[in-house]
């Protein structure tokens, strides 16, 4: 795919400033960005972006996934899908410890056309897609689902029920906020929102 085909969101410049602001790239810059995969969804797009930098960047991941809104429902008033998606990583997964769900660099919702994008971290090397649409994965694979799922709902029931701690940029969850909201669809939005770490299979397990 050409560079000027690319969506604003995936631009060198745009996630060089991303990666920057979210302490993923503290030297360097981004220099190029090339499609390795895209795919679309009933209700989104998701794109593997491979990136190149200029400079030394230790550290700085080497492809993101990009999910995006698909083209057609972009400005229909009656359809918000991704609203809820970019509420959790905003307001929940930013509460939960690192690792539980995929790293979001960037969660962005525009009210006005109702476009939205996540920049999540690439979990390809790491993880696999249990089975493609619409048959179900193994016996032995819905197992590991279902305990990723456990651990996900387990944490965010400790998150809704504690204090916020003293660590600065904590983002307090309270039972009537956003937060709290999303969190109680939670089924949904963690199917959808967090399949890359949940609802794939670890080649560790």
């Amino acid at each position: 795919m050409a560079a000027e085909t690319l969506p604003a969101a995936a631009r060198a410049d745009r996630l060089s400033e991303v990666l920057r602001r979210c302490g993923a790239l503290e030297n360097g810059l981004v220099s190029d960005v090339a499609v390795d995969s895209s795919r679309a969804t009933i209700l989104s797009r998701i794109t593997r972006l491979r990136l190149t930098y200029a400079g030394e960047v230790p550290g700085a991941p080497s492809t993101l996934i990009l999910k995006t809104s698909v083209p057609e429902r972009i400005g229909k008033p009656d359809w918000d899908g991704g609203r809820r998606e970019v509420a959790f990583y905003d307001d929940v997964a930013a509460a939960m410890p690192a690792g539980l769900v995929p790293r979001c660099f960037e969660a962005k919702w525009e009210a006005d056309t109702r476009a939205w994008h996540l920049l999540l971290e690439d979990l390809t090397d790491s993880h696999l897609i249990a089975s493609t649409w619409p048959l179900p994965p193994s016996a032995a694979q819905c197992e590991k689902i279902v305990r990723a799922k456990a651990r996900f709902h387990a944490i965010g029931g400790m998150i809704l029920d504690s204090a916020p701690p003293s660590e600065p940029g904590f983002r307090p969850i309270t039972p009537n906020s956003k937060s709290s909201m999303a969190l109680s669809r939670g089924s949904s939005i963690a199917s959808v929102t967090c399949c890359l770490r949940i609802g794939a299979i670890s080649t560790d397990d």
